[in-house]
């Protein structure tokens, strides 16, 4: 891929995210008790220790072993998209996203589930936990949403237009 050179802030972006993913999910794996929550900011935000063995928002579909295929098939399809695409701001994002989802299925290789630790809600109601990496593909899939909301429209380019 010698195009690979041109997108060095995405890549940047993509190792960034999955260094502070994996730092953040080692410290937790330390420092907490499965399924003990310490509280940060009173219990609006808490860090608990969960383990996720399933797809987002611990959905059981397809087994660790489907969910990590998957997700490097994703990953792989993603990489060649930002190949493809100019645009700056759309190939940043998606390698938020990429971290992201790198930082997921690392875990999901090593351990056969993902690390979670961030636990926000209130009063008897909280959000699935989650962690660096799900707010990253959050994050990041909002920020294409909006670009590619904002664009005329979407032009990956062909043999005809890089001539």
């Amino acid at each position: 891929m010698k195009q690979l050179k041109s997108k060095p802030a995405a890549f940047t972006a993509a190792a960034v995210v999955l260094l502070l993913d994996q730092i953040t999910k080692i410290a937790a794996r330390h420092a907490l008790m499965d399924g003990i929550p310490r509280d940060v900011l009173g219990s609006f935000l808490r860090i608990t220790l969960r383990y996720n063995y399933g797809a987002a928002f611990s959905l059981g579909w397809g087994g660790p072993v489907f969910l990590s295929v998957f997700t490097a098939a994703a990953c792989f399809f993603l990489v060649r998209y930002m190949m493809k695409i100019g645009d700056r701001k759309q190939v940043l994002c998606l390698g938020v996203i990429l971290g992201g989802a790198v930082g997921n299925l690392v875990d999901r290789i090593a351990m056969g589930k993902v690390t979670d630790f961030i636990d926000i809600g209130l009063t008897g109601w909280r959000w699935p936990t989650f962690n660096v990496a799900d707010i990253a593909i959050c994050i990041g899939g909002i920020a294409v949403f909006f670009l590619l909301k904002g664009a005329k429209r979407l032009e990956v380019p062909t043999k005809e237009t890089e001539k």
